[in-house]
């Protein structure tokens, strides 16, 4: 993506974020993202695309944020539960970006591409760090429920609040991994 790209992208993220994506017109996100509208077209051609622009965005900030820093044994896996938490708690707590334009869109195959792309390097992050501790683990299904963890905590924060929600998660995450004896 070029800089004004990049620009637009991420003021379209902060906007579908805040403001959710049935709510506003084109005239909304063109403000939002501070540039004409020929602009706006000329790098994002249809909504379609400004959501999926705002949603490419998100994944790389997302996996950047969970990327810094790290931890040994279990916390080294549950760094990425801490760092959603830490997002929710600062960031955002509008629920998934990625579930709430496919719920949007439901009919629409780029997006579902884009959200299913996301979901599947969550997973992937997940299972990196399980390996990374624990070599012969069964890695794949560890990652499947530690994902599933992940989604529920983002849904929970929302809910009963970003701490109890995250406490609970963690808890259950600890028992995940004792129980495949990552300690």
């Amino acid at each position: 993506m070029t800089d004004t790209q990049t620009r637009i992208a991420e003021n379209l993220d902060r906007q579908f974020s805040e403001m959710g994506f049935a709510t506003q017109g084109v005239e909304a996100l063109r403000l939002g993202a501070n540039v004409s509208l020929r602009t706006l077209y000329k790098y994002f051609p249809s909504r379609e695309a400004m959501v999926i622009g705002a949603l490419r965005h998100r994944d790389a900030a997302y996996a950047d944020w969970v990327g810094q820093g790290s931890g040994d044994g279990p916390d080294h896996v549950l760094h990425i539960l801490v760092r959603l938490s830490d997002w929710l708690g600062s960031v955002s707590n509008t629920g998934c970006l990625f579930r709430n334009a496919l719920a949007a869109y439901p009919e629409s195959d780029p997006i579902r591409d884009a959200v299913e792309t996301h979901k599947a390097r969550v997973r992937a992050m997940f299972c990196a760090r399980l390996l990374d501790v624990n070599s012969n683990c069964d890695a794949e299904g560890l990652s499947a429920s530690l994902f599933i963890l992940h989604e529920g905590l983002t849904e929970g924060a929302r809910l009963i609040g970003v701490k109890p929600a995250t406490d609970a998660t963690l808890h259950c995450a600890r028992a995940l991994l004792r129980s495949a004896d990552i300690q």
